[in-house]
């Protein structure tokens, strides 16, 4: 078949036409701490392409702000997280890194059209298969072989055990199988330590916000201002009693200061009328001093005349010097008289005492000019002060009122919280930056070392949605799940093998199903996407696969007992068998045709302990109802037979009420199925009495009749939740609720 692969990329091209861009991460909704202590993000009820990363971040996004990678597994619709290190306080949503539809689709019509030399591809194009004897045999022998095999037969385990076999003879083994290995970024001390540091910078971001909060609508400056104002009238109702006090000091001050000007003035009046007097009092002082010398003189010359009594020479000259002396000492004496005459009646001391009085004066006026000039300079500076303040504002009954209301309110200190907050970390922003961007690259290189490491050894596990294709070839590729697999992506994995190519799986399980619907009548479509390679080949039944020569079978179940195996091969298997002592309880809830309280039916069906549960519903608006019953219970996954996440279950019920699954007898079969211990089926017992032979309903009746079965009336095990009258508000509380609820599963 020369042109397989372009019909097949054309296949694939018809869907992605339709096919929606998405970006490169996903939300997938806020995490949650379970009471036992580990983080869940509920996805149940969602579709999840396959993983590639997950990241703990805001609601921005992993590109603006802090991501945190984490570990994660996918088990029952629910995805758990392990996070190490703090985690801040912004960082409250997981954002998953998918294989989106999209590229994947574009990925396979790519890599189909450029398919070279692949005879093992081209063998199952052409519905050709080598012998198959046995099934593990099958996996170490070169050729094409297909495996059917039916729940619990250990296709899984099968697969696992010779991809070790083969990896230890050397051999690289691809496995295409459902479920992947859970995600793990591994231990990393430096995130752990730039995490430390972010959650840090959060707190304060958050305190700083916090207090901004409380800070709204509070205006500092203002708040300032009407202080200083408050301030300032206080302060001027104190200026005022100093400026009163210093405007009576400076009239004291003008006061003394006059006193002095007018003694000044007074002793001046007096110094200018005894000018004359004091004038002869002074002459007389010098003539005086005149007299003195005049008396020496004469004195002298007595002296020296009486004292020679002889003539002598020049004692002529003598007598008329001391005649002309006592001549001036007359003259002087009488020219004392005289000043003294009009100096009358001033004396010298009272000369003396004038002159004091005047330098008194003087020193008098000066000081209290001195004092009156302090005054004044004090007196001014208060009034301007006092001037200042009113041009400043004085305070108003208003301000003192948002004043002390500030004051009660602590916001002043609440500010100064925030400036020493902002004051801790200037340059938190741009050190926020940093951090980020360090931890996303320790999380892009965590991302692209597990591509390294799981890609590259000798056993590699992929889903079939991821597409991958390999830079060189396996030696042997493994598909588990090929029953419900569409065609084009087996032929992808397939043409991966250099040696040997094993397709397990169960037909009798959904098939596949192609998005939207209206291209399922396009031929190519019909034959490369809705059709199994299973069914390609012309194994339809389990005769069919008994009979055909490439098709080992598997028929040794290990699941569940003998029960749920007669329902199984009652819709569809047929020749499952048992093995060993297998006991799966199973038990009819009869409703008793009423409508079942969903939460308080999951409540008894999952009982105690960490057994995993599962809800079956018939179709999509069914579990939708039982999901919105248990969504606070992540323990339970809910889904259709097609969508429940997961292959096995300790409890599974099964929801038959409503729907008598005569139109889904594989989904029937493949629902079942699942159980390990317990099979709850919830149905009308009057209905499942009066179904017909070879319908679902029918064979549970027909196991009621073999006694193999337990019938319960769900009104003796179910407790409904207590309820309590309602007011008129509650009730339209609740009916708004409910409006909403629906609302929202519609939308």
């Amino acid at each position: 078949m020369a042109d397989w692969r372009q019909e097949a990329a054309r296949a694939v091209e018809a869907e992605l036409e339709h096919a929606r861009e998405t970006g490169e991460w996903t939300e997938l909704g806020r995490f949650r701490k379970t009471g036992d202590g580990e983080y869940a993000v509920d996805v149940r009820g969602r579709r999840v392409d396959p993983i590639d990363d997950v990241r703990v971040a805001g609601p921005e996004g992993p590109r603006n702000g802090p991501a945190i990678p984490v570990r994660a597994e996918l088990r029952g619709g629910v995805l758990w997280l392990g996070i190490a290190g703090p985690i801040p306080p912004d960082c409250d949503r997981v954002w998953a890194r998918q294989v989106r539809s999209r590229e994947s689709l574009e990925r396979l019509a790519r890599e189909l059209r450029g398919l070279g030399h692949a005879p093992l591809a081209d063998q199952l194009a052409a519905g050709e298969l080598d012998r198959a004897n046995d099934a593990f045999r099958a996996c170490f022998r070169p050729g094409l072989r297909l495996v059917w095999g039916g729940p619990g037969t250990g296709k899984t385990t099968l697969i696992a055990n010779a991809a070790a076999d083969l990896a230890r003879a050397g051999k690289r083994v691809l496995i295409v199988a459902g479920d992947e290995a859970p995600l793990d970024p591994g231990h990393d001390a430096e995130r752990l330590v730039i995490q430390e540091h972010l959650a840090e910078l959060t707190s304060i971001e958050r305190d700083i916000a916090e207090l901004d909060e409380e800070l709204a609508g509070y205006d500092h400056a203002a708040f300032l201002a009407a202080t200083r104002r408050i301030e300032n009238h206080e302060r001027s109702s104190s200026l005022e009693t100093e400026f009163a006090e210093a405007r009576s000091t400076h009239e004291q001050a003008c006061d003394e200061l006059a006193a002095a000007q007018g003694e000044l003035r007074s002793v001046r009046e007096t110094w200018h009328d005894s000018t004359v007097a004091r004038g002869r009092l002074s002459e007389a002082r010098e003539l005086t001093a005149q007299v003195g010398a005049v008396s020496d003189t004469v004195a002298t010359l007595s002296a020296r005349i009486e004292g020679r009594r002889r003539f002598y020479r020049g004692r002529r000259a003598d007598r008329r010097a001391l005649r002309a002396a006592d001549a001036d000492w007359l003259r002087l004496e009488q020219r004392i008289a005289d000043c003294r005459a009009q100096a009358a009646p001033l004396t010298d001391d009272d000369a003396v005492g004038i002159e004091s009085g005047l330098t008194g004066a003087h020193d008098r006026l000066d000081a209290a000019a001195r004092e009156e000039a302090a005054a004044h300079a004090r007196f001014e500076q208060l009034r301007g002060r006092i001037a200042q303040l009113r041009s400043i504002g004085l305070a108003s009954d208003q301000d003192r009122r948002f004043h002390a209301e500030c004051l009660r309110l602590d916001l002043p200190g609440v500010y100064a919280r925030r400036e020493a907050l902002l004051g801790r970390s200037p340059d938190r922003a741009a050190r926020r930056g940093q951090l980020e961007e360090r931890l996303w690259w320790l999380g892009e290189r965590a991302h692209s070392r597990r591509y390294e490491t799981g890609f590259s050894g000798r056993v590699v596990r992929v889903c079939p949605a991821r597409r991958f294709v390999a830079e060189r070839p396996f030696d042997v590729v493994l598909v588990d799940d090929a029953g419900s697999a569409r065609l084009s992506d087996v032929l992808l994995a397939v043409a991966q093998a250099r040696e040997t190519a094993v397709l397990f799986g169960d037909f009798r399980r959904p098939g596949p199903r192609v998005r939207p619907p209206s291209i399922k009548n396009v031929p190519e479509v019909r034959r490369f996407t809705l059709t199994t390679p299973f069914a390609h080949c012309g194994i339809r039944t389990p005769e069919d696969a008994e009979t055909h020569s490439g098709c080992a079978v598997l028929t040794r179940q290990l699941r569940f007992g003998t029960g749920v195996r007669a329902l199984a091969n009652s819709t569809g298997y047929d020749v499952l068998e048992g093995r060993g002592k297998l006991d799966t309880e199973v038990v009819l809830l009869d409703t008793a045709g009423a409508a079942p309280d969903y939460a308080a039916v999951v409540r008894f069906a999952e009982g105690t302990g960490r057994d995993t549960t599962a809800v079956v519903a018939p179709n999509r608006l069914q579990s939708e109802a039982w999901l919105a019953a248990v969504r606070d219970r992540l323990g339970v996954a809910v889904g259709t037979a097609r969508t429940l996440p997961g292959d096995e279950f300790d409890t599974v019920l099964v929801d038959l009420t409503g729907d008598d699954w005569a139109e889904r007898v594989r989904s029937f079969g493949a629902a079942v199925t699942r159980v390990r211990r317990r099979l709850y089926l919830l149905a009308d017992l009057s209905a499942v009495k009066a179904a017909p032979i070879g319908s679902p309903l029918g064979a549970v009746n027909a196991l009621r009749l073999q006694g193999s079965l337990t019938v319960r009336s769900l009104d003796e095990v179910v407790i409904p939740a207590p309820r309590r009258p309602r007011s008129a508000t509650d009730r339209h509380v609740t009916v708004t609720n409910e409006s909403a609820s629906h609302d929202t599963m519609s939308g």
